[in-house]
């Protein structure tokens, strides 16, 4: 599957979530989209939406929001609205450098007007449940990447069989701000792969980034950040948000950990030679053989280092003995230039 330019799965899609940090000034979205670029990241990751369809009039601002100067949270979204046009601007900026360019809908009208800009939609968690905005934006036939926040397991199930098995990724979230550690659930990623033959993400709430690196370990796909570019703007993601500087250092150890990760079946690691050569053993004579003689396991000294053509535990394991083809010192290497399986 492929958003934007990216392939999902030839490595982890990083998605610097910068939602509404930039508190509805357009300078201040750019400067972050272009430092969320400069960390690495694979793709910046907006928010529109209509306040008045989506927060009723009288609701409080949300708890985990640092900024108290609006009375309700629909003021406070009214407050952090972009014009449609600066969307526009940044989706082109995205693409100018390079990134891949994401914006969440939380309304049918949002989702028609980012079907131009977007090369797949993001879901998020508290519209997991929101039934007619996913078929909505699956009508639209782009990737969906759906958070499941706030679910219940059958809420998921739901989900799962509602997304279009190409072109779907599950993201596991635990809808708080912050999450606290064992509330984190991160074995829910290989469980939901299992069970749904999906690929699945990680849109993370944490405080750090030991959950989300040890989310790419537990092979999650797509890792989702939160971003800003400084934590004394008061932005409601700021307390599990990262900084430049520190989503740098975040993605250089994604990257790093992507290497660890290998690939299988088991096979001999280039480092690996020097210590097979050094720190195995092989046959060695216990004492003086002379020519001829039949060499079992009990005239055999394990020791170190291996030889070439050397005669291993496995050969002697295989073979009950062997020929002396000529005199061999004590303590010298056993190899097939020096002896032969008996009978042979």
């Amino acid at each position: 599957m492929k958003i934007g330019n990216f392939e999902i799965g030839r490595k982890t899609f990083i998605i610097a979530e910068i939602g509404n940090n930039h508190l509805g000034d357009a300078e201040l979205a750019m400067k972050t989209l272009e430092a969320a670029a400069a960390s690495g990241a694979d793709a910046v990751k907006f928010q529109l939406f209509d306040p008045e369809l989506l927060v009723s009039k009288d609701a409080p601002v949300l708890k985990h929001v640092p900024d108290k100067s609006h009375g309700t949270q629909r003021e406070r979204f009214k407050s952090m609205v972009l014009p449609g046009g600066v969307f526009r601007e940044l989706a082109q900026k995205a693409e100018s450098i390079g990134m891949v360019f994401l914006c969440t809908p939380f309304d049918e009208k949002s989702a028609d007007f980012l079907d131009d800009i977007v090369p797949a939609f993001k879901v998020a968690s508290g519209d997991a449940n929101n039934l007619p905005l996913l078929r909505h934006v699956i009508s639209k036939g782009k990737p969906v990447l759906v958070s499941t926040g706030f679910c219940k397991q059958e809420e998921v199930d739901r989900l799962a069989e509602m997304l279009p098995k190409k072109g779907s990724i599950l993201l596991h979230c635990i809808g708080a701000y912050p999450v606290p550690d064992n509330e984190t659930g991160l074995s829910l990623i290989p469980f939901y792969n299992q069970r749904y033959g999906l690929p699945v993400g990680y849109s993370d709430h944490t405080a750090d980034t030991l959950a989300p690196l040890a989310a790419v370990a537990t092979g999650a796909v797509v890792i989702e950040k939160h971003f800003i570019l400084d934590r004394s703007i008061p932005g409601g993601d700021r307390a599990l948000s990262l900084e430049p500087k520190e989503m740098s250092d975040f993605i250089r150890d994604i990257r790093r950990l992507e290497k660890m990760m290998g690939d299988y079946p088991r096979k001999i690691q280039p480092s690996e030679e020097y210590g097979r050569t050094n720190l195995r053993r092989s046959a060695y004579a216990k004492y003086n053989i002379r020519k001829g003689q039949k060499i079992t396991a009990a005239d055999v000294i394990w020791l170190r280092p291996v030889p070439a053509n050397s005669v291993s535990f496995e050969d002697f394991d295989t073979v009950s003995s062997f020929i002396a083809q000529k005199d061999i010192d004590s303590e010298e290497p056993l190899t097939y230039n020096n002896i032969d399986k008996a009978g042979s």
